[in-house]
């Protein structure tokens, strides 16, 4: 029985996991949707240059109700941190590992389930309203059949004072594991979060995760959101982060994606609405065969709106990155400013990248530009470092670095710069 065979047997019992009839009638309807559509065929433009066949044949299960070992869970660096910390392990929700401190008396940190019993009626308004599941067949798969997730509230005036990291392990031991889980983020009028998801895979087998982040941004909300992705070489991730940005939010953005097989980023931003900021950011590494996929859109529905996008790689080996990035201006959104930027590095001559950055400008008054450069470290910069009596190596290192930095140090997070600064130290070493 393939992965889809599998799918399909299992739908009912997940549809009817939820104790609430509107998220009944939005998972049925997802399914419906994937039945028809299924997974993204390789004519698809969206999916071109991204393989998915070792996912759709592949044989991964849902995990049995294994609960991971403290001790496990306990050496990842980040769930260390001063923060609120939701552990995932292989698409279930972990009460026992989570530490959530926070105590916030306009608001909710904890897990999807949780959240749908204490607030019912804000998350039946928000879920599904802006991932929707016509997407494509990842999408329609998740809203149908996720077993559990986050939840974050932070209602009008609501300030996180931690951090939240959400740590995602995914095992496949005895088998290839399926982990399927949906996040939803709501910020209110005046409130302020830092919400990080980090991913890590583990095991002899394969593991396959398939997320989509829902968040809400009301008038004047302010929230940096992290996606750090370390999962080994038999790691699959697919990922979808939808955004609706109302009057005057400002969303930064930063994706650092540097381990796993085949990964999968859709970072899409509404700016609905007008005085609002919005900055991806994002760092991508590749070497052997390894393939990251980023696609981001920042669709300019309303006026007087700024959106700023850098996204920079680094391919090493034979591997391969995928960047497509989209910049629509909708005809109201007049005033409008957008700048969107690709750089690459290639380090060997096996390794490629496929850019396409876009324009789609349906207004006259506005100021966009868009570029994307691909080349080879400059020989002159390496020239120079050796010249004062740095080696060949550490001269290209520290180059790398440099390029690299720009990325990570636009996080907020202090502890997770840290940490990941000391992590590209590694990878580049």
């Amino acid at each position: 029985m393939n992965f889809k065979e599998y799918i399909t047997a299992e739908s009912n019992n997940a549809i009817n996991g939820f104790d609430s009839d509107l998220v009944k009638i939005k998972r049925a309807d997802a399914f419906s949707h994937f039945e028809r559509a299924g997974f993204p065929a390789k004519n698809n433009e969206e999916w071109r240059f991204t393989n998915i066949t070792p996912i759709i044949n592949g044989e991964f299960r849902y995990s049995p109700d294994i609960k991971i070992s403290k001790d496990k869970i306990s050496k990842l660096p980040e769930y260390n941190f001063d923060a609120d910390i939701l552990v995932i392990h292989n698409g279930k929700y972990s009460a026992e590992l989570s530490k959530t401190n926070s105590g916030l008396k306009n608001g909710f940190i904890g897990s999807f389930r949780e959240g749908l019993k204490k607030h019912r009626d804000i998350i039946e308004q928000h879920f599904g309203k802006y991932a929707s599941a016509d997407a494509d067949g990842f999408t329609a798969l998740n809203t149908s059949s996720f077993s559990d997730g986050v939840f974050i509230y932070a209602g009008s005036g609501c300030k996180i004072e931690k951090p939240v990291i959400i740590i995602n392990f995914c095992e496949g031991a005895g088998e290839e594991v399926f982990s399927n889980t949906r996040n939803l983020i709501v910020a209110g009028k005046n409130c302020y979060a830092d919400v990080s998801e980090v991913y890590y895979s583990a095991g002899s087998k394969s593991t396959f995760s398939n997320v989509v982040t829902e968040i809400y941004m009301d008038e004047n909300s302010e929230l940096h959101y992290n996606k750090i992705q370390n999962e080994n070489e038999k790691g699959y991730h697919i990922g979808t982060t939808q955004v609706l940005q109302k009057n005057s939010s400002r969303l930064y953005s930063s994706t650092v994606a540097w381990g796993g097989s085949l990964l999968r980023n859709n970072l899409n931003s509404v700016i609905d609405g007008e005085g609002i900021d919005c900055y991806f950011r994002g760092l991508y590494m590749v070497k052997d065969r390894q393939v990251i996929d980023n696609h981001t859109l920042a669709d300019h529905a309303k006026p007087n709106s700024h959106s700023n996008e850098l996204y920079k790689g680094i391919m090493d080996g034979s591997g391969q990155a995928i960047f497509n990035g989209k910049i629509m201006v909708r005809q109201d959104a007049q005033k409008t400013n957008a700048y969107q930027t690709n750089n690459n590095i290639l380090l060997t001559n096996d390794a490629s990248v496929n850019s396409k950055p876009q324009l789609e400008i349906f207004a006259d008054d506005v100021k966009c530009s868009h570029g994307a450069t691909t080349g080879q470290i400059n020989p002159d910069e390496v020239f120079y470092l050796r010249a004062r009596g740095i080696s060949e190596a550490a001269a290209k290192k520290l180059l790398l670095s440099a390029y690299a930095h720009e990325i990570i140090d636009e996080i907020k997070n202090e502890e997770l710069k840290k940490h990941l600064v000391k992590m590209l130290d590694k990878k580049l070493g």
